[in-house]
């Protein structure tokens, strides 16, 4: 039993492995492991190309050796497993062009050039690497350019050893507060995960109590980088919780702090296109529609800055939130064409296509009645929900999941409807146990698919009103108004679009 668990944890390893090499990885990694077979008749080519399938296939072993196999195949596995990381491992080294890398880079380099005596060079190296590490925070790179300067500080009289420590000293405090954010972060996804991430958590002083915890205080002294680990943590604490109404004063009050760092802005490109992604995306998830766009477009101006050196990288979660916001905004065919587009475009360049966009395009396209369409983009989701899962995130395939009932119902697929019902109920079992507008919105879906003549019933309407009508509006979550709004417009007879808009 052991043996058997501990194969289908092995086999699920290699499997997310080898899914995680995007397209042009993939081929790659099979060319350098044809350059390393020795032999002919090895097997990890044909083990590659089956679990580079969709699904975890079963039995692998009896198909590649034609008779149950588990040592040979758990060999072939191991072999193929330290393969891969070899793989990943130079590929990281051929291409990484951090800041972080580059430094490091030159503190090898200048510890190399004093164990050869080349004393003067070994300086001037470390010295570039304190200023590409200054400007960048990279505070566990300074600890150890300080370490190596006081080591070999005998060697340059010029150098006032008191000065350097005290130099050291100060990165130690600020590298211990970077810490204490990350300490602060893994706390939060801690307590959050120990309610199954279920909204059971007080945003406020969930956030309040790691930040006194890890005395953490947000004022001027911090650093941008600080700042912007601050938003990542709130923003997680506001994703996982679906509550960005009571973590929106956090947003604001760390973001007044950036702006008070504008000079800082071109240094820290990267990190500054990031926080304000997060604030777009905060107001968006609080429906203030037009102080979300005003962000999101200085996003795109800060991601066509330095020749669009970032462009690239952030152009996905740009489109990602610009059609949302379009979609909720009355706008919702010009959101479905700007996505049509994308799409297109990664079909002709054979580039992955993203999941959330795919899901978001679902969404609009039901929202305006399109379920044929609706289920051709749901088909292009070939993985399947343990690796979503692991990818995207629970939240990401309950929302799928809805998505795709929805759709199953509207298409009068019944009998496959009630065996999606019943494998989500059982798949999300830990989650409807806590989440009681989830489960209220499964009891009425189930109610319109078992009993359609019941939807038009005064009965009916009052118990979708009654279920689904909340004192504070504001803090529903804006995708759980779009299921929501499915429901209420079956028993006021509008159309789903119209009604989406009027319940926002």
């Amino acid at each position: 039993m052991f043996y058997t668990q501990y194969f289908l944890r092995y086999n699920m390893l290699l499997f997310e492995l080898i899914h995680s090499l995007s397209t042009e990885d993939y081929e790659k990694f099979k060319s350098y492991v044809r350059r390393k077979n020795k032999r002919s008749d090895t097997k990890n080519l044909a083990l590659l190309k089956l679990l580079r399938q969709s699904e975890l296939p079963t039995n692998i072993d009896h198909v590649l050796y034609g008779k149950p196999s588990k040592n040979a195949y758990h060999a072939l596995c191991k072999r193929l497993h330290d393969t891969i990381i070899d793989f990943i491992a130079s590929r990281s080294l051929e291409t990484e062009t951090t800041e972080e890398f580059e430094v490091l880079k030159l503190i090898l380099t200048s510890r190399i050039l004093y164990e050869q005596g080349i004393n003067k060079a070994a300086q001037k190296t470390l010295q570039k690497a304190t200023i590409l590490a200054k400007a960048h925070d990279l505070y566990s790179m300074l600890n150890e350019i300080y370490h190596t300067q006081i080591q070999y500080a005998h060697l340059h009289s010029e150098i006032e050893l008191s000065s350097l420590i005290k130099d050291f000293q100060i990165n130690q405090k600020l590298h211990q507060h970077q810490e204490n954010l990350n300490l602060a972060y893994a706390y939060i996804k801690d307590r959050i995960s120990q309610t199954n991430s279920t909204v059971t958590e007080n945003v406020t002083q969930l956030l309040t109590d790691a930040f006194q915890k890890f005395n953490i205080v947000i004022n001027a002294s911090l650093t941008f980088k600080s700042l912007y680990q601050l938003l990542e943590i709130i923003n997680t604490v506001a994703r996982l919780e679906n509550n960005y109404v009571d973590a929106l004063p956090f947003f604001e009050k760390v973001y007044h702090e950036i702006t008070s760092k504008k000079a800082l802005s071109n240094k820290h490109l990267y990190y500054h296109i990031h926080l304000v992604y997060f604030m777009a995306n905060a107001y968006f998830r609080n429906r203030q529609f037009e102080r979300a766009t005003k962000y999101l477009d200085l996003m795109k101006e800060r991601m066509l800055a330095e020749r669009g050196k970032y462009e690239l990288r952030f152009r996905e979660s740009e489109l990602l939130l610009r059609t949302l916001i379009l979609n909720y905004t009355g706008n919702s065919l010009v959101a479905i064409d700007l996505l049509t587009s994308h799409f297109e475009i990664a079909k002709r360049k054979n580039k992955t296509q993203n999941p959330d966009l795919i899901l978001v395009l679902c969404i609009c396209l039901i929202q305006q009645e399109q379920y044929k369409q609706t289920l051709s983009a749901l088909n292009t989701l070939k993985h399947s929900s343990a690796w979503y899962i692991t990818k995207m995130g629970e939240d990401w395939m309950i929302k799928h999941d809805l998505i795709q009932l929805i759709t199953h119902i509207e298409l009068e697929n019944i009998d496959l409807v009630a065996s999606l019902l019943k494998r989500f109920k059982r798949k999300y079992k830990h989650v409807i146990k806590h989440e009681s507008r989830l489960r209220d919105f499964l009891k009425t879906l189930e109610t319109i698919y078992t009993y359609p003549e019941e939807i038009k019933g005064i009965r009916f309407r009052e118990s979708v009103k009654r279920l689904f009508t909340s004192e504070n509006k504001a803090k529903e979550d804006i995708f759980m108004v779009s299921y929501f709004a499915w429901v209420y417009s079956k028993t006021i007879n509008k159309p789903l679009y119209q009604t989406t808009l009027e319940l926002l």
